[in-house]
């Protein structure tokens, strides 16, 4: 009968499916299996399993015996003597041909049927001149690899920021793609060094939760939208997606509660005959787009400040503002549109209270404001939800000094 298992083998710690005729191997075992590159020492990863009819063996490796003593010996003696020497000569070679690469690892097999040299570079390097020198010295197959980053860390690295072994060398084998979505949802710090590898790039470890953080996402009411508990009414300022709680302003007095997920008694009924919800929502969150946040930051250098009691504080500047046109800004923590009414300037609650909607993306209707998402519809100077039902804005004061707008909130 013929067994697999999966083992790890190699410099790169690759992992693959072997074969062998019995089964007389553990998990753990050290073993000499042969790869498409050559005689390798392995590790067992998992015990010898009957191959299933069907399952292809073609691309499997072969398990060849057990690891002796007599092969650790051949191994120490690569490490010890072989490699050093390969390391020098092709760093010499390297710069006698002046070619713009260093190298981080040398994979000599067992047997040595073949050295394989681990290189980095930022460019495509032209090496076939050093691979005549490498084979001429070493009368051997020589294979040269350039890797990337991740790899790169992967091979010479050894622990992260957690204290433990790097993940891609212990267990993740499949590096798939990380990207600032995943750091933001969990509310990460946006400081490089803290969100970032050995490798330079963003942690793997970034993936580990983001599905669950997105199903509590899809599942917690979105900030600014009215729920109902046992407190009453209230507004969702802030939502742990984690521990699936909602921060909630209550509405007849202000206080803030912590609420969770499970303990919502419902929200507020919407006006009848509504299809925004739906109607296929944005795949942003709902509240101010990041683009818009950094744009607000940069050219009016508005800042989220959070002091008490509200004063008037600098939004934004005239010209900035066309005639029926309105502007997204951020003060005292809280999303606020401003608006150009024929040359008089208001300012209400930035986010619509149906789903989120910035409604400082809009442009006025008239002397109505006009929610981007399912076109709810408020009036500009009272903030009142313009059709049956409940859903008005907050109206703030604004002033102008010289070219600058200020908002009380």
């Amino acid at each position: 009968m013929a067994y697999f298992a999966t083992c790890r083998y190699g410099k790169m710690l690759l992992i693959g499916k072997f074969k062998r005729d019995r089964n007389d191997l553990r998990k753990r075992d050290k073993c000499v299996v042969r790869t498409e590159r050559g005689k390798e020492v392995g590790e067992l990863l998992t015990t010898f399993e009957p191959i299933p009819e069907g399952m292809s063996t073609a691309e499997m490796g072969t398990v060849l015996r057990r690891a002796s003593d007599e092969d650790y010996k051949a191994l120490a003696t690569l490490e010890k003597e072989n490699n050093p020497r390969e390391i020098s000569f092709f760093k010499e070679k390297v710069k006698e041909l002046k070619l713009p690469m260093k190298l981080l690892q040398v994979d000599h097999l067992l047997g040595s049927e073949r050295i394989i040299f681990y290189f980095s570079s930022d460019t495509r390097v032209d090496f076939r001149e050093l691979v005549r020198h490498l084979a001429s010295e070493f009368r051997t197959r020589i294979e040269l690899k350039q890797i990337g980053a991740r790899d790169q860390a992967r091979l010479v690295g050894d622990v992260g920021h957690c204290g433990l072994d790097l993940c891609c060398r212990s267990h993740l084998k499949e590096l798939g793609g990380i990207t600032m979505d995943m750091a933001k949802i969990q509310k990460h710090t946006a400081d490089p060094a803290k969100i970032t590898g050995r490798c330079g790039k963003l942690l793997c470890c970034l993936r580990y939760e983001y599905a669950g953080y997105k199903e509590s996402r899809k599942m917690l009411p979105s900030r600014g939208s009215d729920v109902l508990t046992k407190e009453g009414v209230g507004r969702v300022v802030q939502q742990n997606f984690l521990l699936r709680e909602l921060t909630v302003e209550i509405e007849s007095n202000g206080e803030l509660v912590i609420v969770k997920a499970a303990d919502l008694e419902g929200s507020p009924k919407r006006v009848a005959g509504c299809t925004g919800c739906a109607t296929k929502k944005q795949k942003k969150a709902p509240e101010i787009p990041t683009q818009v946040r950094n744009k607000i930051e940069k050219d009016t250098m508005v800042r989220s400040i959070t002091q008490d009691p509200p004063e008037f504080r600098k939004v934004a500047k005239v010209d900035q503002i066309p005639v029926g046109h309105g502007l997204p800004v951020i003060t005292n923590s809280k999303p606020i549109a401003i608006f150009n009414l024929d040359g008089t300037f208001h300012a209400v609650q930035g986010d619509c209270p149906h789903q989120g909607g910035a409604l400082g993306e809009s442009k006025l209707d008239g002397t109505d404001v006009v929610c981007p998402l399912h076109k709810w519809r408020f009036d500009l100077k009272t903030g009142a939800y313009k059709s049956v039902g409940t859903g008005n804005l907050r109206v703030y004061e604004v002033k102008v000094e010289g070219d600058h707008i200020l908002v009380k909130a």
